[in-house]
């Protein structure tokens, strides 16, 4: 291992020893990664199956007032966060089971296209064809769109901008 290298490990490990663990978020790419927070600061995601560091970056922070209640609304942030997190993986778990249905009907009518000789035929495969992927990329879209949340909350909790 070259020194740069040893050099930026273990400044990773440094910070991660004195960093607040958020949670499981999807990162940019939408890979799973575990996010963890220094100092309110910095951000470091880590993807759980590998000691791959997916990203290290300072925190734009919006330095406001400290509030009374503020720990009753990091709470709330909390309970969001892990509401958040159960919703996306039971759209997952859901998407996957939907998925393999739906490749099964497509492969299903494009059997039955192919081998049809009736043009209306064709164009109800076709349309249900297109009814059917329509559903899965809805899906898909509803889980993109559930993982930006989560990750927003993550960074609200992780920078206590409120």
């Amino acid at each position: 291992m070259g020194k740069i290298k040893k050099m930026a490990t273990d400044y990773v490990k440094k910070l991660l020893r004195s960093s607040e663990y958020i949670g499981l978020i999807s990162d940019r790419d939408g890979v799973d990664a575990d996010f963890y927070v220094y100092n309110n600061e910095i951000a470091i995601l880590i993807r759980p199956n590998t000691t791959l560091v997916a990203t290290i970056y300072s925190i734009d922070r919006d330095n406001r007032q400290s509030i009374g209640f503020r720990d009753k609304v990091i709470d709330l942030y909390k309970k969001e966060l892990r509401k958040t997190h159960r919703l996306e993986f039971a759209r997952r778990r859901k998407s996957e089971i939907l998925e393999a249905k739906n490749e099964a009907e497509i492969a299903a009518l494009k059997f039955k296209r192919i081998t049809t000789r009736s043009e209306n035929v064709k164009k109800e495969c076709n349309n249900k064809i297109a009814k059917l992927q329509n559903e899965i990329w809805n899906y898909k879209k509803e889980i993109k769109d559930l993982q930006t949340q989560k990750r927003n909350i993550a960074f609200a909790i992780a920078t206590n901008n409120f």
